[in-house]
Formats: C-alpha cells, structure tokens, sequence
C-alpha cells in the first residue's frame, strides 16, 4: 500500500462498512478524496502526499517514542522503537513526579514488531518498570540516541467500577429542564434536583441520569437542543436556582443582595417552556447578582481561585468575568447536589450526559477550530429510520489535529462532564472509533465512516474514569462495530440498551435473560416517545399532525405498532383478555414491563421520570427542529409527586432487583 491509498489508511479514511441490513457497502473513490479533502489535504500532489505518509507512518519509527506512549498500569510495559543496531545497548527511564530512575538492558525486552526502511531494521520493543499509579507523567528516556522526553500514559486495565459492582442498581432518568416546581422560574433548575434527589432516594434509586447540561446561548436562547451545544466543557447558566444562589450569597458570603435578586417565580401552569422569557429574566438577575456581589473579598478569591483552575483544563478564554462567575454559580450547586445525592445513600448519585458534539458558531468551535474538519459535518448512514441517512449538523473532527498537545482537548473534554457526577454516559460512544462524515463530493452530498485514535481515546476514558471515581456509559445504539464491543467489555465501559430495540431478527423482543450484564437498560430514552405515547399511538398522530408523516405513512405505521404492541404483550405473558381489561390502564402495563426488565441481568436499570408520569407527549422527535417544540415540554406534576405516586411499584422493583 502506498501513495493515495496508504494515506487514506493513515489519515482514517474508511474504506468499507456493514449496512444495518447487511449488506457491505465500499466507499469510491471521489468520496474518499473528498473526506481526505476535508482533512486540508491537497491530494493533487503526490510530494505533498509522499511526505504527509513518511510523517505519519515511517518517522515514527525514526522516533523512539511519540509524544505519547501508553503503558499498562499494572506492569508498568510499554513499548520503544529502536534500530536492531540498538540491541544490545540499555536505556534509563526517569519519572521525576513517581521519583522513578529504571534502567533497562534492551537484549532483554520482548520484540513485539518490526519495521524495514532503506536497508534498516527497527524493532518495536516492550519493556516494564513496574506498576505505576494511573496518571499521565511526564518522561525521560535516554539511550544510544538523543534523549527523548515523552509524555507516559498509565492505563488501567478497566474502567472505574463501584465497590459490589456485582449489584443490581436502579435509578431515574430525565430532563432536568421539565422539572415543574412552584418556586423556579419557567425552567427546572439545580434546587428542583437537589429536592428530587431526597425523595428518589428514598424510593430505592441509586442514581439519577441527566440530560447533557451544556452551555447553550444567551443570545439565542431559543436554541435549546442540549445535543447542539455552545461549548460541552461549561455549564447552562439556566440551571442556577436563583433562590438557593441569594441564600448563598447571604447565609455563607454574608452578602447584603437586594430584594430585586428575588423575583416571583414565572408562570408554573404553563406546558411548555417559554426559553426567551426566562432568559430574559433569569439573565437580567444573573447580571444584578454580579455586579452585587463580585466585590466582595470571598466572592472575588473564589471566583477567581475556580477560573484559574477550570482555565488549567480548558480553552476557553472568550468568557467574561460575568460568564466565569456564573459557571462559578452553576459549580457550587451541581457539586451540593451530588454530595447531597451520596449522602442520602445514593451508590452513584449523578449521571452526566456527554453530547457527541458542539454547535458551529459556539465557543467550543470557535476556541478550537483548527482542531476540526473544513465542510464536513457528522451524522449517521441510512438505516431503517433514515433511509438517506442524517446530518447531524455538527463539525466534525479531524482524527490527526485531535492528538495535538497530547490530546488535550479530548481530555479536558471527558475530565470536565465528570466532575461532580458519580458516571458518565457518553452519547454515540462509536464516535471514539468512528464517525460518519456527510460532505460535497463532486456538486453532490457525500459521506463515509473516518476513524479516530481509537486506543488512544479509550486509553483517556479508563484514565479519567478513576482519576474522577466515575463509571463510564456508552451509548452503543445502531450499528456498532465489533471493535468497538469488545474493547467497551473488556473496559467495563457499560452499553446501553433501549428495550424498544432490542429485538432478534425476526422482529421480536430479545428475552430479558439474554440481555448483557454490563449495560444501562431503558424502555425509552429523549430521541423516541414515552411509553404512554408509544401505547396510545400519539406519537404517530403528532407526527401525522405536524405533517412529518404522510395518512399512509402514519397508517403503516400504526399497523406496525399495533403488531409490537402483541409481540410486548406476549413477551409479558399477558394474554389478550387481560390487555382489553387493562387497556385503560396503560400504567399497569408499563408497571408489568419494569417489573420484567428489573428481573434481566443488566446491572443499571433507569426508569423514566416521564413514564412514570404517564407523560403523552415526546420532549423530542428527532429530523425536527421548530417544527415540533422540542426540548420545552415540561412535566406536568412534580417530581417528588409523582415519585409518591408509584412508591409500591419502585419497591417492588427493588425487591426483584435484589433478588434477582
């Protein structure tokens, strides 16, 4: 392999993939070009491509080390590239940090691979000092060549995992945004989760699964996808509780903060949120409270003190004192409701959710743009859902700027989303090893699978994970290469699996017993309807409603629904004399449901605030955006309510899981 094609290789540019219905697609080469094109390759000239693949492929051997090298933690091996001519000379390893000086006679390290170029042979060597404490440390090589300094990467061999991890957890997933109160201000914010932990708690749960709490836009506060957001590093000021940061600012600071910090609580009937009224009021505070309380000594030294920390990890240097004190804001309490979720006996406490990517025109992009590819965006193939597939319109990344400064980026990324979370879910977790990539290839929309450092990605993940005591979630929905499976179980990285797919290939339910252990099981997640709406076919009619559906489309697909609705019913062992008596009580339906999913042998197992409210409308239809109000519906009863309202049915769970 050489020229184009080794460069296609080297830079990730796929070659081939297995379609949903198998069928295997190979990609042309016009679209391969154009994804190389993307990456700010100029294909046209083949010195140009002659030198990018010498860099890419045969310098590294020429090297020793890289920038990074990935060590086992547990033994301490990792691997030098040397010249055979080396052999039999030693190297020295310093790790001034670990107070580390190992020497090593290379005669007697293992090779693991070789290389041949111009007449010479280079050997891939492995060798071990022994265990090292996770981390990345910085290292000094020094052998028959100059010496070489590297940044060493221990790796466990596992993601983090919880003391008994054996045990069956139950949890609660929502929005946070829909949480209703008679105290907020249009939108659920940090106190209402702070209250809704205390009683989750109390029915049995172990965690609570978040939508991602990015930052969106001030200016544009009507763009509200949580999965198109400003920057993923930073926190959405709206969450503050307005209430709980002036009782802050007055019990703790001592701060004098006047009564126009105290506004009345917007319209609490309202089904949906109004995001331009409750930026406007709740920004105007945030300003107020600013300019009010900055001043003061503790306020100004800890603001400072979180920017000068949170600015080690991240670039973001485009906020104002404003924003820093409100991410400052947003901090205090996301950190209280975590302490406060352990405390109350929570095993994990939070759940963050970690979009797959940023938003063109947000900081994120902005702060670093030169880490991203020019004209392509991310999406998905086709599938049964999208049968010309989608675009996501999210810049993609460029798998070679992404390992710059040691991947920084990547890092500060992952460390950030699990501060102050008991685990991580990440969505789209393929995107570590690939992406699908929608482009212009000649006048025409394109697109092919590029792949990403996959090793090196994974590594970050295991590293974090226990640098942050936090588990790791993959969402692994769609077509996963096997990859990619593997490694997420050999990595105790969970999957996640939504009940509503989990079908054989004949179409019906898998049985609960076959499902896998290490996985975060759910009837439904944000992108399909709630279980009510699912039953009752009232997603379908507001598709048909919003015209997103034709009266055939929405004709087939009731019939289709109709035919999953038997195959559930039968997969409960419900027969149909039971079904008509219940069919007004869909409730008890989805309570049989949990019932049976709580006895399967996934270890995390998240029930939807919005069934248990019996919620009818969806809070999202994916290939929408202003045509359905997505992401603005709110609950319509509190949380805590609604919680005390299916007690003996969250017991009952309990006792299955624990018996399980």
């Amino acid at each position: 392999m050489q020229g184009l094609e080794q460069l296609f290789y080297l830079h990730g540019i796929g070659f081939d993939y297995t379609k949903y219905n198998g069928e295997h697609v190979y990609f042309d080469h016009a679209t391969r070009v154009s994804a190389l094109r993307c990456c700010g390759v100029d294909t046209g000239h083949s010195s140009g491509i002659a030198e990018l693949n010498f860099a890419l492929d045969i310098k590294r051997w020429f090297d020793v080390v890289g920038e990074v090298v990935l060590a086992d933690a547990h033994s301490g091996g990792f691997s030098l590239k040397i010249p055979e001519s080396a052999r039999n000379a030693s190297v020295v390893i310093q790790i001034p940090d670990l107070s580390i000086c190992h020497s090593c006679a290379l005669s007697e390290a293992e090779v693991v691979g070789d290389y041949h170029y111009n007449g010479e042979t280079y050997l891939d060597v492995k060798i071990e000092i022994g265990a090292l404490p996770v981390g990345y440390h910085k290292t000094q090589i020094e052998g028959p060549f100059e010496t070489k300094i590297t940044e060493l990467w221990s790796v466990p061999e596992r993601c983090y995992a919880l003391d008994q991890e054996q045990l069956k957890r139950t949890g609660l997933s929502l929005q946070l945004y829909t949480l209703r109160s008679d105290r907020n201000h249009g939108v659920g914010d940090f106190r209402d989760l702070y209250q809704l932990l205390r009683g989750a708690a109390a029915k049995h749960c172990d965690f609570v699964l978040l939508n991602p709490l990015h930052l969106l836009f001030e200016s544009e506060p009507e763009r509200a996808s949580p999965y198109s957001p400003s920057h993923r590093c930073l926190i959405n000021p709206l969450y503050i509780a307005l209430d709980w940061a002036v009782e802050m600012f007055r019990d703790h600071y001592q701060v004098n903060v006047s009564d126009a910090c105290c506004p009345a609580p917007l319209d609490s009937q309202a089904q949906y949120i109004d995001y331009s009224a409750v930026a406007e009021v709740k920004y105007a505070i945030f300003t107020q409270l600013y300019y009010e309380c900055i001043d003061m000594p503790d306020v100004r030294e800890a603001v400072r003190a979180f920017k000068n920390n949170r600015m080690h990890d991240l670039n973001v240097s485009a906020l104002t004192d404003r924003e820093w004190f409100l991410q400052w804001l947003a901090h205090q309490q996301l950190q209280a409701c975590q302490q406060h979720a352990t405390q109350a006996g929570m095993a994990i406490g939070l759940i963050n959710d970690l979009a797959v990517g940023c938003a063109k025109g947000g900081y994120e992009f902005a702060e670093n743009a030169s880490l991203f590819a020019f004209g392509a965006d991310v999406g998905a193939p086709p599938d049964p859902w999208a049968e010309t597939g989608q675009n996501w319109g999210l810049p993609a990344l460029n798998p070679i700027k992404i390992q710059k400064q040691n991947y920084a980026y990547f890092r500060s990324l992952v460390r950030s989303n699990m501060a102050s979370f008991g685990a991580l879910r990440i969505d789209h977790v393929m995107a570590i090893r690939r992406l699908w990539w929608c482009f212009e290839s000649q006048g025409k929309p394109d697109g092919c699978y590029v792949y990403y450092p996959f090793e090196h990605l994974l590594a970050i993940l295991k590293i974090e994970s226990h640098l942050n005591r936090a588990m790791v979630i993959g969402e692994d929905l769609g077509i996963v290469p096997p990859e990619v499976s593997s490694a997420m179980s050999e990595a105790n990285l969970y999957g996640n699996i939504l009940m509503y797919f989990a079908k054989d290939q004949q179409g019906h339910f898998k049985p609960s017993e076959q499902y896998r252990a290490d996985t975060l099981l759910m009837v439904a997640n944000h992108d399909v309807a709630p279980f009510n709406a699912w039953w009752t076919h009232n997603d379908i009619l507001i598709r048909k409603d919003y015209q997103l559906c034709s009266e055939q489309e929405a004709t087939q697909m009731s019939m289709a629904r109709e035919d999953d609705k038997a195959s559930l019913l039968a997969w409960l062992g419900i027969n149909d004399t039971f079904a008509s008596q219940q069919h007004s009580d869909i409730h008890s339906i989805y309570g049989a449901l949990l019932k049976k999913l709580a006895a399967s042998p996934s270890k995390l197992l998240a029930i939807q605030l919005d069934d248990l409210e019996q919620q009818p409308l969806p809070v999202n239809i994916p290939g929408t955006d202003r045509e359905y109000p997505n992401w603005r519906r709110r609950l319509a009863t509190p949380a805590e309510q609604t919680l005390e309202q299916n007690r003996h049915l969250m017991a009952e769970i309990k006792r299955i899981r624990e018996q399980a």
